[in-house]
């Protein structure tokens, strides 16, 4: 893997066991990944990677709902990836997981039916995130699918005043497009047909592109 750096996921390795509580405690936990299930409606024949999986949380709800399903997880961070084998072979789950890089994957071209990628964009800057579309768009098969779900423009006050709180700690221009309302606009110029999947889950825009 092309060494970069990259932000753990709650930006300090040592905060990382804390992960999948903060997830709850946010309501980005189980319930969260249950919402994108349904959003993806993978189908068993299907084959699925999920970039920046982090603790495997959405990989192991897929692979219950479909156990025929090939899935496949990614993310940069060693310590987040453990855990996520952790999780999946504990619970009798099955996926492979990768260690790379959203805007370098080392995949080949039309190899997956359906890409997602949850809460993971607004970490990236303007250039990574166009870049990882670019990547997504080329491993995915004719017609494929990707699911988008990351913070879109907020729609209320209390909103506003917790994401500008937030873009303290991802930083004002990884989170600029994020917050302006042109994730959708960026698909598009990455050759993506897209519309918008299904209602938002606190402040998280979910958006389907078609390649």
């Amino acid at each position: 893997m092309r060494r970069r750096a990259f932000r753990p996921a709650l930006a300090f390795d040592v905060l990382t066991p804390l992960y999948d509580r903060a997830n709850d405690i946010f309501g980005f936990g189980s319930p969260f990944a249950r919402r994108v299930a349904d959003a993806v409606a993978l189908e068993e024949a299907e084959v699925l990677l999920d970039v920046g999986c982090g603790t495997g949380t959405l990989l192991a709800e897929l692979s219950r709902r479909r156990p025929h399903a090939r899935v496949t997880g990614l993310d940069a961070d060693p310590q987040i990836l453990a855990r996520a084998r952790e999780k999946l072979t504990s619970s009798g789950l099955r996926a492979t997981l990768i260690r790379a890089y959203a805007q370098d994957l080392p995949i080949a071209d039309a190899t997956f039916d359906v890409v997602t990628s949850t809460l993971i964009f607004h970490h990236l800057s303007t250039a990574a995130k166009r870049s990882a579309l670019a990547e997504i768009y080329r491993v995915l098969k004719p017609r494929g699918r990707f699911l988008l779900a990351d913070f879109g423009r907020p729609q209320t006050i209390l909103q506003w005043t917790l994401l500008s709180i937030g873009r303290l700690f991802d930083g004002i221009e990884n989170t600029g497009a994020n917050l302006q309302g042109r994730l959708p606009a960026m698909l598009a110029d990455a050759g993506f047909q897209v519309a918008e999947a299904t209602g938002r889950y606190r402040a998280v825009q979910f958006l389907r592109g078609v390649r």
